[in-house]
Formats: structure tokens, sequence, C-alpha cells
């Protein structure tokens, strides 16, 4: 039987077949095809999800176009396809591992540097035997291939694990950095908020030379991408720079202490309430901290909150720590990127009726061309909010429904 490889129907877990997907580069498509070939050719059982059966559960493709070996005009044309492929055992001791194995065999030698495609980037596996709806598990193999994965974005080289998130439209996501980075004042102290491997934070290190950024993420498995792309850094980067494994949504005004700008690029439900709760209420919060006798060394040495210590064990810091001066400073400029725009409406309104914050400039970007809903940001600074603001937030819904901002050409 045909394997179906594509997406699942909306509300549902049956998979829609998108052997010629248009949205998708198209050594993509041929990667998927290739996989076609190779689950049908080897007797691969796809995973039943009602029957609990099956080897392959899922395939992760991602695209990467740094070449640095070629002129930049052709390096999106040869863009090369990471594989993660992603098996229903529990590690690669498991009696189907050899299957497995055949199988990024087959894309390699199909696919690889010495075949006549040579699409292939690399090969990976995850191991996943949950019976939820989590994707991955914990644990990962690299198969064959590169090992590093690389994308220029942001005017920075960024290492992309297959376990971390990255954007699938990288140019378009250039852009938005592009445009982001001229609300970011020079020399600035920045907050990163579900930074990931740390993209955003790290290019405004690089291009607006921030006085310190800290980026502070949920997934663990985003530290190694981002000390990798610390290395990669230009070399007159001397920002103080800092990653933590934490929530944002626990404790968030110690994360905002001590930035001028923060930038928040939370999931689709929007912010979460406890750091909404924060921003809104800064005003009252900036008076509070300076009037506070304590120092940030003095809470640092008595720490026994759980999830601050845990943060503080999985950190990572490059360059000197921020000097105590900046610890009492908090945010006055909040840019906000959304990929859910009921969530950011609500997010904003709230923001704004506080009166602490104005809405300065919103932009929309349209990083899936296939899909209605748009990526925006919002540049939303501190001041008081005037009764046009609900008026310009209509009109810019309005102009979001009408227009793409970005020609993905």
């Amino acid at each position: 039987m045909k394997p179906l490889i594509g997406l699942y129907e909306e509300g549902t877990h049956n998979v829609v077949d998108i052997p010629h997907c248009k949205a998708h580069h198209p050594n993509i498509n041929a990667a998927v095809e290739l996989l076609r070939q190779g689950i049908t050719k080897l007797n691969i059982e796809p995973f039943d999800e009602d029957e609990g059966t099956g080897e392959l559960r899922y395939v992760q493709m991602a695209l990467t176009t740094y070449n640095t070996s070629i002129p930049a005009s052709e390096r999106y044309k040869n863009g090369k396809v990471q594989v993660s492929l992603v098996w229903n055992s529990r590690n690669e001791n498991s009696h189907n591992f050899e299957k497995l194995n055949a199988l990024a065999n087959f894309l390699w030698r199909n696919g690889g540097p010495r075949s006549d495609l040579r699409f292939i980037h690399s090969v990976w596996a995850n191991f996943q035997t949950s019976t939820n709806n989590i994707i991955f598990g914990n644990r990962w193999r690299h198969l064959l291939g590169e090992s590093g994965f690389w994308e220029h974005v942001g005017g920075i080289d960024m290492s992309l694990a297959p376990s971390s998130f990255g954007q699938a439209n990288t140019r378009a996501f250039d852009i938005l950095l592009r445009k982001l980075q001229k609300y970011v004042p020079y020399g600035a102290s920045v907050t990163d908020l579900y930074a990931g491997a740390g993209a955003i934070g790290l290019s405004l290190a690089a291009t607006r030379k921030c006085r310190s950024v800290k980026c502070v993420e949920v997934n663990k498995e985003s530290k190694l991408s981002f000390e990798k792309t610390v290395e990669r850094l230009p070399n007159h980067v001397d920002s103080s720079i800092s990653w933590h494994h934490a929530d944002a949504s626990d404790e968030p005004l110690s994360w905002l202490m001590g930035s001028e700008v923060v930038v928040v690029d939370p999931p689709r439900k929007g912010l979460d309430a406890s750091l909404l709760d924060a921003l809104r209420n800064i005003s009252s919060l900036e008076r509070k901290a300076k009037s506070s006798p304590e120092s940030s060394d003095s809470k640092v040495k008595d720490e026994k909150r759980p999830w601050v210590l845990r943060s503080l064990k999985d950190s990572v810091q490059i360059g000197s720590k921020p000097t105590l001066e900046d610890s009492g400073s908090l945010p006055q400029t909040l840019i906000y990127i959304s990929c859910g725009w009921e969530s950011f409406k609500e997010d904003c309104m709230t923001l704004l009726s506080s009166k602490k914050w104005r809405l300065q400039k919103a932009h929309g970007f349209q990083l899936l061309s296939w899909h209605p809903k748009h990526r925006s940001f919002s540049c939303v600074q501190e001041g008081a909010s005037s009764k046009s603001q609900e008026k310009e937030i209509r009109e810019e819904e309005e102009t979001l429904r009408k227009e793409t901002s970005i020609n993905l050409t």
C-alpha cells in the first residue's frame, strides 16, 4: 500500500497525502518522494496510531541554504534537506533498528553527496514510544551526513539542531529580523523571552552592539544550538550574553529586571498570564524595585526557589555579567512577535489598558505562503496610550486581512 506523507487534516489525525506541495522547496518534495520509495522498497511499516503498531511515526524535514562555496544567488536553489525519522522504539538497541538503519542508508545512497541528486544534508533518528500527541521523544541519534546544520539569518550564522524550533521560511524570517533590529537602540540591554536557540537575541547582539542580551527558553534542547551560534558570532560582538533554561512565566520580573528592551515570541496562545500581568503593572514594579534595599548579588546568594536555581545551573554566560547599575532598570520598549492574531489582540489591549504602554508600530509577515494566518511583530513603547489605540489595532487587523507585507518570490 502506498504510504501517505503529508499533514493531518484539520481537527483530526487523518493524514492528507501531499506529494508535490507547492509551498515546499523542490528539494523537500524530492526528499519526500525518495522517502516514499524507501518505505515501499524496504517494507517499512508506517505507524498505526489506533493499534499502536508500526515503525515510522513521523518525519521532519528542514532545509538549509547555507553554502559559502557557491554564489549567494545560487544557494536557495541548491538547498539541502535534513531528514529526521521518528522511530517507534526506545533506542538503537531495539529489534527494529536494522530497518531504520537500512532506510537511512537508502536515503543517503540515493540522495547524498555521492548520488546524482545530492540534496540530502543529513539523516537523524528520534526514538519515540509514547502514546500521547508529543511528536519527538527525548533520545536523538545522528546517523549520516553533517551533524552541524546552519542558516544565515539576521546577520548571523545560526545553528539549529533537529530538536530545536526553527522557522520554515528563513528568507521571510530574515526580513522580519532586519525590520525588528531597527526598533532596538544601539547599546541597549535586551531580554529575549521564549527565545528558542536565541536567533533573535543573538542577531541583536551582533547588529545593535547591545550592552547585554539575556535569552530565556523552556526547551533545554536549544542550549547546544545557542552555544554553537555564539562561537560563530562576529569578532566585534562584545556584549554580555546569556541563555537560561527557564519558563518565562515563573517569576517574570526577574527576567525583565535589567533590560531596556524586551522581545517576546510566544506560542500561538499568546503571553503567559503572569508575564502579561508583570508587563501591565511594570510601573508599580519599577517603583518597588527601586525602593528595595537588596542587591541582585545578595538575592542570587540567598536564592532558594527551585525553578530559579535550575535556571542558574543550566544557564550559559558569555562575557562579563551585567553590572549592578543595570540590574534595577525595567523595559521601556516591548517588541511582540506573534503567530496568533487573536491572542495578540487580547494581549495588546491588556497592555494598552494599563496606560503604561502605547503602540508605536505593527508589521505583518507571511512566513507560510499557503496559510491564511500571518506572523507579525509590534513595537510597544513606554508612555500613555491614546484613545486612538483601539482604532489603530482594528485598522491593523483589516490591513493584515487584505494584504501580504512580504512578497515571497
